[in-house]
């Protein structure tokens, strides 16, 4: 997922398009939960906004399979992600600019090409979302025998008591 700037570099206001399609996309960390990325689609622009700098805007669309978090089943989960990243061009950069643009978040270019894999891994590790449920009226797992309330029901005793309130249960007999 590289991007070529050779075509607008050298003109301010310069645009191009771009489209890339990744069947699968290996994670560099290990997440049980994830058991497959892919396909990402990242569609959008960049920009030559002068002085160097350069920016990307655009739409990552993709599908996971992953774990519902309350049953464990597998899911699948579709993401839609908008984004936005500066680059800076380390060439043309001097000193002065080094020091008006400290406090921004703007990444180094080296050369002709946008690497986006990392910045689109990035987004996807950042939007991901904090849980994932099968549907949203996932009953989950028995706490004390794991089956699957979704699919059985479990004989349990229901009727479990914190023991550290159990006194209070005292004071409905005595009515």
């Amino acid at each position: 997922m590289k991007l070529n700037l050779s075509g607008i570099r050298d003109t301010a206001g310069g645009i191009s398009e771009f489209d890339f399609e990744e069947r699968t996309v290996d994670f560099d960390f290990d997440r049980e939960d994830i058991k497959n990325l892919g396909p990402v689609r990242v569609k959008g622009q960049i920009e030559n906004l002068g002085g160097g700098l350069f920016q990307v805007t655009g739409q990552i669309e993709a599908t996971a399979d992953t774990l519902c978090y309350r049953c464990l089943t597998a899911t699948q989960i579709s993401l839609k992600i908008d984004f936005l990243s500066k680059f800076k061009d380390m060439v043309s950069e001097s000193k002065e600019d080094e020091e008006d643009e400290e406090d921004e978040d703007i990444l180094e270019l080296h050369g002709d090409d946008v690497d986006l894999y990392p910045l689109i891994l990035e987004e996807i590790i950042l939007n991901w979302p904090s849980q994932i449920f099968c549907k949203d009226d996932c009953k989950g797992l028995c706490p004390n025998c794991g089956v699957n309330l979704n699919t059985t029901t479990c004989k349990c005793e229901t009727n479990n008591i914190d023991p550290r309130l159990a006194v209070l249960k005292q004071l409905l007999k005595s009515d």
